[in-house]
């Protein structure tokens, strides 16, 4: 069993930045097919969503496999400013008795660095794909517009003729 890795954004911006990783599962041809779980532990001052293909999580957040589950995608992100540098993010994949552990480096810079970001098309193309497959599956149209209309509400009072005389109406 081996587990791959790929970052959508070479470079993860320190305060309120995001990324998504792609997990992928190989599996060696044979194997007895089993419930797998992965777990994954972040830095602090950095955290994730739900995974995005939908698989259920258990209540230590550990994402639960079946036999043909191949991949996870999830985003993570930070909230409010952490040091820069690199850190590692832990995953662990359990199966059966086995345990396999591998470690993911983020690298956090300033916004100012952020010109310097590769982006890895091949992640963002999947994570479209997941959240189009989302979206179709929830019934909901995408493709609708609301469109309110603005509404204005007159009011006199002792600055009305400022209004009268600055407002552009679009």
């Amino acid at each position: 069993m081996r587990l791959d890795f790929k970052l959508a954004k070479s470079l993860m911006e320190n305060e309120e930045g995001m990324n998504h990783i792609w997990i992928q599962i190989f599996r060696e041809e044979g194997s007895v097919s089993q419930t797998n779980q992965i777990e994954i532990q972040l830095p602090q001052g950095i955290y994730r969503s739900c995974n995005l293909n939908g698989y259920a999580e258990n209540a230590w957040q550990q994402i639960v496999l079946d036999s043909k589950d191949n991949e996870v995608i999830f985003a993570i992100f930070t909230q409010e400013a952490i040091a820069c540098g690199d850190v590692n993010i832990s995953v662990t994949l359990t199966s059966g008795e086995k345990m396999l552990n591998r470690e993911i480096p983020i690298r956090l810079v300033n916004e100012d660095e952020m010109d310097l970001v590769e982006i890895n098309e091949q992640v963002t193309e999947r994570v479209k794909q997941l959240t189009r497959a989302k979206d179709t599956s929830s019934g909901e149209d995408t493709n609708i517009i609301l469109i309110q209309p603005r509404v204005l509400e007159i009011r006199h009072n002792d600055f009305s003729y400022l209004e009268q005389k600055y407002r552009v109406d679009c």
